[in-house]
């Protein structure tokens, strides 16, 4: 059997500045400047690592797996890929696959995330966060934005976040100056969940 790469293969490497708030008159600008608009409704389930250089995240029994690989400017350079079969995930989130039997719905069989989760117990080497989104999400030429309303399912509080993010470190830094952001702190979905929860 060959060795598994630990790194995963990227689908997508972007940087990303993400602020939290309301920040009504950004997202109005934001809104004004946008060449298109799209709003969804998902449900996330975070798995909270030690490493917070993963962000880790379910979405329809899909595994998207984010990794931190630079910051510049104040902006976070992520790589990411979505993952199907443990075979693909890399270390050690394949044993996570594993054990949470992502791979049953893809195979027809009765499959609930919440009891599979429950039923890992606490040594389950993350800790899972059941997250409601709502979003609103920015084409601004090359750049997409987003504003989103975060409601977390253990405990019922809901927090604003608003993105900024691109390929193009001059156009972010623009963009971001623009909607008078650039003394906001970035900070990922995953560590404000983390640090939320245990405070």
């Amino acid at each position: 059997m060959g060795s598994k790469s630990t790194t995963p293969k990227p689908v997508a490497a972007r940087y990303e500045y993400r602020v939290w708030g309301k920040h009504r008159q950004a997202r109005k600008l934001l809104a004004k400047l946008a060449t298109a608009q799209t709003t969804e409704r998902v449900k996330d389930c975070y798995l909270l690592v030690e490493d917070s250089s993963w962000n880790v995240k379910i979405r329809d029994n899909t595994l998207k797996i984010k990794q931190l690989v630079a910051a510049k400017d104040g902006f976070e350079h992520w790589v990411s890929d979505r993952h199907r079969s443990a075979e693909t995930t890399p270390s050690p989130f394949d044993e996570i696959f594993e054990r949470l039997r992502l791979d049953r719905p893809q195979r027809g069989k009765k499959y609930n995330l919440i009891d599979e989760v429950a039923a890992l117990g606490a040594d389950a080497g993350f800790r899972a966060v059941f997250v409601l989104k709502k979003r609103r999400r920015y084409r601004i030429g090359r750049l997409r934005a987003e504003s989103t309303e975060i409601e977390i399912s253990e405990t019922g509080e809901v927090l604003h976040t608003l993105s900024i993010e691109g390929d193009d470190l001059t156009e972010l830094t623009a963009l971001r100056d623009r909607l008078g952001l650039s003394d906001e702190e970035n900070v990922a979905v995953h560590e404000v969940l983390d640090v939320g929860l245990d405070g």
